[in-house]
């Protein structure tokens, strides 16, 4: 055998070497997961407590959740649901929730948007004022520009809420009043200077607060 063909020779067998090991390498890879486990958050845009979990319709063991809302308010991270680590067109899940007081249980199938910027991360539920349910799948909280919800920003109270909340406070301290404008009718002779001068003080305090109501309406 000549030397430029040992030399040929000797090169094609590299190459065969050399594709055999990145075939190997190749078929070494990990496959990519076809699901994730993401935490659960929860978001309240409505006026109502709420307290929202989430189902797979496919797998109804894998759910979670439960985190009760205050009106306009947010809850903290529980672990944990298992999401397509891709999302695909027809993606659904079901959230299910109840309002306070009242422990009914009610859900609703919900279409999940494309994942923000394209990458899993954590599923947010959310209750809308309107009774509207909604489930997005983000790595980003909902101040951000990235944000696929419905409605970007935290929860802001209505004005009847707002108005519901001060007029509920205003007849608290009504209550208040009455009570200790009552106990200091009643006689004073069984205190001390000292619990005197602090009812006193309370119910000059109270009828400031109560004003302040007042001219909030």
């Amino acid at each position: 055998m000549s030397a430029i063909s040992k030399h040929t020779f000797r090169k094609f067998g590299l190459m065969v070497c050399m594709a055999t090991l990145l075939a190997s390498c190749a078929s070494a890879q990990p496959e990519k997961p076809k699901s994730l486990g993401a935490a659960v958050r929860s978001i309240n845009y409505s006026g109502k407590e709420v307290q929202l979990t989430v189902v797979d319709p496919l797998d109804k063991s894998n759910r979670s959740g439960g985190d009760a809302l205050n009106p306009y308010g947010s809850g903290g991270t529980i672990c944990c649901f298992r999401i397509p680590a891709e999302w695909h067109p027809g993606y659904q899940v079901i959230v299910k929730y109840s309002f306070y007081p009242d422990r009914t249980w009610h859900e609703q199938l919900v279409d999940v948007p494309p994942y923000a910027g394209g990458m899993a991360g954590d599923i947010w539920l959310a209750m809308h004022e309107d009774g509207r349910a909604e489930a997005v799948v983000s790595s980003f909280g909902p101040t951000r520009r990235e944000w696929p919800g419905r409605v970007r920003g935290r929860p802001v109270q209505s004005p009847e809420y707002v108005k519901k909340q001060r007029n509920e406070a205003l007849a608290r301290e009504k209550k208040t009043l009455a009570g200790m404008e009552e106990a200091y009718a009643a006689g004073v002779s069984d205190l001390t200077s000292d619990q005197v001068r602090l009812l006193k003080n309370g119910i000059e305090t109270s009828k400031r607060i109560i004003k302040g109501l007042e001219e909030e309406q």
